[in-house]
């Protein structure tokens, strides 16, 4: 559960950061694309990254939330599909749902939680929880500006820009966690800060987003949707069993096919 909720989410902050600010300044290309590009970025380079230092075990909880991340994703296709727009109503019910996930997963641990009170003071602890916050908050306003402006320097959508560079940048942390969870033989946070974290970008992130202002898809995003319902359903698969070395370089390779696409 501690991959699931707390480390994805904490994981998940300069992608809400990103996109909440993106949609603030009209720029949803960026918003919407962020979401996708990093939940790619996720499965196929995290976890293909993390799955090549260590094969990464699964559990029979693994597997339930994967499929769950892989349902959501569906979800968000036929929002896409029905009108091509994520407006608030959608926003509305992605945090909902968000919220039921999260109930859900509180009911399902709750017996096996153990609660550790530690006395002291929390100040400092709560300054550092506000530093980082400010810091994320500031590096994704100018991760925003950056993206909008090398667009249109190049000539190309903001949501190629979304898709690539910016969810590049905000799926850093995943990818350093997930690698650290690995190293550390930690396997059920190396995959459960992946799904998490891709659960959290489209119920949290994205209905933030959507309920600052409705965003659009393009052309490009109902191209690379299909591509994400793939890799999502394939790491569905892959949890069902040990996921090893070659499974890691199918997901990389996956990946290099992602961006052969949005650039062709």
């Amino acid at each position: 559960m501690i991959g699931l909720t707390l480390v994805a989410f904490a994981t998940s902050l300069p992608e809400l950061a990103v996109s909440s600010i993106a949609s603030f300044n009209n720029a949803e290309g960026i918003a919407i694309g962020n979401v996708i590009g990093s939940n790619v970025a996720n499965i196929c380079l995290v976890l293909g990254i993390a799955a090549l230092i260590m094969n990464l075990k699964t559990t029979k909880e693994t597997r339930r939330d994967a499929i769950f991340m892989a349902a959501v994703t569906f979800m968000l296709f036929g929002v896409i599909a029905f009108d091509g727009v994520v407006n608030r109503y959608d926003a509305a019910f992605f945090l909902a749902v968000y919220v039921f996930f999260i109930f859900y997963l509180y009911r399902t641990h709750r017996e096996n939680a153990e609660i550790e009170a530690e006395g002291g003071s929390y100040i400092r602890e709560i300054a550092f929880v506000f530093t980082g916050a400010a810091a994320v908050v500031i590096g994704a306003h100018f991760l925003v500006e950056s993206g909008v402006g090398i667009a249109e320097l190049l000539g190309i959508s903001d949501l190629v820009i979304g898709l690539t560079m910016v969810a590049l940048g905000t799926s850093l942390p995943e990818l350093a966690s997930s690698v650290a969870a690995a190293l550390k033989k930690k396997h059920g946070i190396a995959i459960g800060n992946v799904v998490g974290s891709n659960i959290i970008n489209i119920l949290l992130v994205l209905g933030v987003a959507g309920a600052i202002n409705p965003i659009s898809a393009g052309d490009t995003l109902r191209l690379t949707m299909p591509f994400l319902i793939l890799v999502s359903v394939i790491a569905s698969v892959m949890s069902s069993r040990k996921i090893g070395k070659k499974e890691g370089a199918f997901l990389l390779a996956l990946y290099v096919i992602f961006l052969i696409i949005l650039f062709l």
